[in-house]
């Protein structure tokens, strides 16, 4: 990471930064927080007695939640295709049970769809149900991923 850093620079240096090797960076960036996160999560399991982790991990996991608002709403737009008519029946029906807080019933119903149409249940809806963030923050998680599969398109159609 180090050299890729270096090589940004150097391309500012000659004023001519490359958009690619920037997006790759920032990509790479994330890679490494998530995998960082992860190591976090597993060492605050480890050591449950100490809060210094439990406060470390929920520091990083909040760090990470505005990223994963955005990969919640992109995912769901993705799966609006194949799944948005399934959505669309249970849809606001979540939207409530997410509103109230129900987290038990909104994973689910989510997970039931998923099942019923065999599809994989998306990591970052995985990510969106763990205990450490707050109930507001879930519910955020959720409607980023609902209004993305059950929202209607917004296109500007050019006649």
């Amino acid at each position: 990471m180090e050299e890729k850093l270096k090589i940004l620079n150097n391309q500012l240096k000659d004023c001519k930064p490359v958009l690619k090797d920037f997006e790759d960076y920032y990509n790479l960036l994330n890679q490494k927080f998530d995998e960082f996160q992860k190591l976090v999560e597993y060492a605050s399991e480890l050591k449950k007695d100490e809060k210094e982790f439990e406060n470390l991990y929920k520091r990083v996991a909040g760090k990470n939640a505005s990223d994963l608002v955005d990969k919640l709403s992109r995912r769901g737009h993705a799966l609006k295709k194949e799944l948005g008519d399934a959505f669309e029946n249970m849809g606001y029906r979540l939207l409530e049970q997410t509103r109230a807080g129900k987290r038990d019933d909104v994973y689910y119903g989510i997970l039931r769809i998923f099942v019923a149409n065999k599809k994989k249940f998306p990591d970052e809806l995985v990510e969106a149900f763990k205990p450490i963030y707050t109930d507001e923050i879930f519910k955020v998680f959720i409607f980023s991923f609902l209004s993305g599969i059950i929202g209607k398109e917004n296109r500007i159609e050019n006649n």
